[in-house]
């Protein structure tokens, strides 16, 4: 009875994992014939490469192609998949576009990676664990490790994007008081908040490339929609940061109440150094109780050595000498 429920779950996992990749197959079949009746409409209308050309760059270019093509396959399967997520999803995004994931594709291949992966992890592993273990309690430590790996692969994509929106929102806030003592210095020179905020992401794009792409994301928004608080908004939702709100919150009054561009610059830069300073001896403050755990086991140690070794070998001589 045992070795028949087995097999039968055998089939069905090697059964599921077929189907997936036929399905996989499909999905790049159909992606194909789609790029091949793409390129040929091009052609039709005299818009694309001749057929020579195109099969020369596809022949220098082939690994980029298939990494292109493998893309949009992804993509297309967390299109499908994106479901999931329901009405996280809009969060997700902005979570994904504070991170650098800015592209249309961002949040449909994260669906892919949540639910795909994991999914292909159990049924792989399920499938070594029928065809490797003997139905019984040697089962339970196989199948937890199979638990466990796709239950890491799940949360490894999440702690991959936390990692590296922590890394590019640390990047933009050091760069974000450079910014202030431009747009303190171009605003005084006579520009207005546009052309300044347009010069200043010039001047940072070789020391803080991603804090200059927000602020020329955010000026081209305003110039294009003309909404400038819709702008404002957009950024802080991209940037997700105290002194970028606090900077936003200051352009926007700024435009609404008529404050002079410059004396707002100015007195936002007062408050961001005191801020600073005050942060500065916050970590002073800590520093001594920070130091007592280094003091107690690394130097008291030595200090006691120093302090006791002689008293104690010349009470070690006395007691060789008497005996």
């Amino acid at each position: 009875m045992s070795d028949t429920f087995a097999q039968t779950v055998f089939w069905l996992t090697f059964s599921s994992l077929v189907l997936s990749m036929v399905g996989f197959a499909a999905l790049l079949q159909n992606e194909r014939q789609r790029s091949k009746l793409s390129a040929r409409l091009s052609r039709a209308i005299g818009t694309g490469p001749s057929r020579n050309s195109q099969t020369a760059a596809s022949a220098r270019g082939s690994l980029l192609h298939a990494r292109m093509r493998l893309r949009r396959v992804i993509a297309q399967m967390g299109e499908r998949l994106s479901v999931v997520l329901g009405g996280e999803a809009h969060s997700t995004a902005a979570h994904l576009a504070s991170a650098g994931y800015r592209s249309r594709d961002a949040l449909l291949i994260y669906a892919f990676l949540k639910t795909v992966l994991p999914l292909a992890a159990v049924i792989a592993g399920v499938a070594w664990v029928l065809a490797t273990t003997p139905i019984g309690l040697e089962m339970m430590v196989p199948g937890a490790t199979v638990i466990a790996a796709a239950l890491a692969l799940s949360k490894g994509v999440d702690m991959v994007v936390d990692a590296t929106r922590s890394k590019r929102l640390a990047r933009i806030r050091r760069g974000f008081p450079d910014m202030l003592e431009l747009l303190v210095i171009s605003s005084e020179a006579g520009l207005g908040p546009q052309p300044a905020l347009h010069r200043v992401a010039k001047e940072l794009a070789a020391t803080s490339s991603e804090l200059a792409q927000e602020i020329l994301q955010m000026v081209s928004e305003m110039r294009m929609t003309n909404d400038r608080r819709g702008a404002y908004q957009k950024l802080g939702i991209r940037v997700p940061l105290p002194e970028i709100s606090v900077f936003t919150q200051t352009l926007d009054q700024s435009d609404t109440y008529g404050t002079p561009f410059s004396r707002a610059m100015r007195t936002l830069i007062n408050e961001q150094r005191a801020n600073r300073l005050m942060a500065v001896e916050e970590k002073a403050a800590r520093l001594p109780v920070i130091m007592t755990i280094p003091l107690i086991f690394c130097i008291m140690p030595a200090v006691f050595v120093v302090l006791i070794g002689p008293a104690a070998l010349s009470v070690f001589d006395n007691i060789i000498a008497g005996g």
